[in-house]
């Protein structure tokens, strides 16, 4: 699981900087917060990226599940007013990564995706 994260993670900070132009990224970027059930809120802004107008199904799993336990696996991704959008468990933010980067991927002509660095 470390592994995945961290692929995750890196794929995430290289979608970021080819995204970082001079100008998007003063008033758009990407948010990652704790939330109290206890648990991940993810927001990336996709306004002025390759995304802004690419649907997106919203994904659901096990949200309707008791709160407060921080083993518990859920998670909630969709996408809202120029926004990728993702709430999960305590355990679930590299559930919610790989589902954008997933998403990301699959939308992104292939002589722009996040290339590998050094």
């Amino acid at each position: 699981m470390e592994d995945s994260f961290s692929d995750n993670m890196a794929w995430l900070t290289r979608w970021y900087a080819t995204e970082c132009n001079g100008d998007w990224e003063h008033q758009n970027g990407i948010k990652i917060t704790t939330i109290d059930n206890p648990g991940w809120r993810v927001k990336i802004d996709l306004y002025g990226t390759l995304l802004e107008d690419v649907s997106f199904s919203p994904i659901s799993y096990n949200v309707d599940v008791p709160n407060g336990d921080p083993t518990q696996r859920w998670h909630q991704c969709l996408v809202d007013d120029y926004q990728f959008r993702g709430w999960g468990g305590a355990l679930d933010l590299d559930v919610i990564l790989g589902i954008f980067r997933e998403w990301a991927e699959a939308n992104t002509p292939e002589e722009v995706e996040c290339q590998e660095t050094g």
